[in-house]
């Protein structure tokens, strides 16, 4: 009897995790249709992009961990201003370390760097030491909905939406990559941008 009743708990353990994970799941889907919709989803106002930057690697943290990830940030030591939606901006870097983490199943480097182009002008470097993308792949990754993964396992929106974030500051993603050697996305953001606020979408 202990033993069924001790079975019968983690099985229910196993389906509230399922569920947990899934709800997790259909959460960050509806989030990315929003934010590839272009709804209002934050603020635009002067942000230090280093804290940005510092928010969404602690928010890896374990990812990089679990999958032996070495994580080189190369950020300047004083704040560096950029008008912008913050949490669009970290929600474009995720996607970009997510998939650099998912592109070095057997560990590997992940390095972030940010420099000062000029008095206006920011760029962002996400690099990975990972599998690479073929280059017949390459020129469809920001393409809504497309994706190498397994069904189910991936929703083709995270590159997508962090594309259309981009452009929505003025700014640009380029990708670079080759196979078995690793990808590196670089972007561009200016530091100020007029926008008015009904066009903060």
């Amino acid at each position: 009897m202990v033993k069924l009743a001790k079975r019968r708990k983690n099985e229910i353990l196993n389906e509230l995790s399922i569920i947990i994970d899934e709800t997790s799941r259909c959460g960050n889907i509806v989030k990315n249709l929003l934010l590839f919709s272009k709804q209002k989803v934050g603020e635009f106002k002067d942000e230090d992009i280093c804290q940005v930057i510092k928010r969404s690697v602690a928010l890896i943290s374990h990812h990089l961990q679990m999958n032996n990830i070495k994580l080189e940030l190369d950020i300047p030591e004083n704040p560096v201003f950029v008008f912008c939606d913050a949490q669009q901006i970290e929600q474009m870097l995720l996607a970009m370390e997510i998939n650099s983490i998912e592109a070095m199943p057997e560990g590997g480097t992940l390095r972030i760097e940010l420099n000062e182009i000029d008095s206006d002008k920011i760029q962002i470097k996400v690099t990975d030491t990972g599998i690479g993308i073929p280059e017949d792949i390459l020129p469809h990754i920001f393409e809504p909905f497309f994706t190498t993964k397994k069904e189910g396992k991936g929703t083709g929106l995270g590159l997508a939406v962090a594309y259309g974030i981009a452009e929505r500051h003025n700014g640009s993603i380029k990708v670079e990559s080759k196979v078995n050697q690793g990808t590196t996305f670089t972007i561009t953001l200016p530091k100020k941008l007029n926008i008015s606020y009904d066009a903060q979408i």
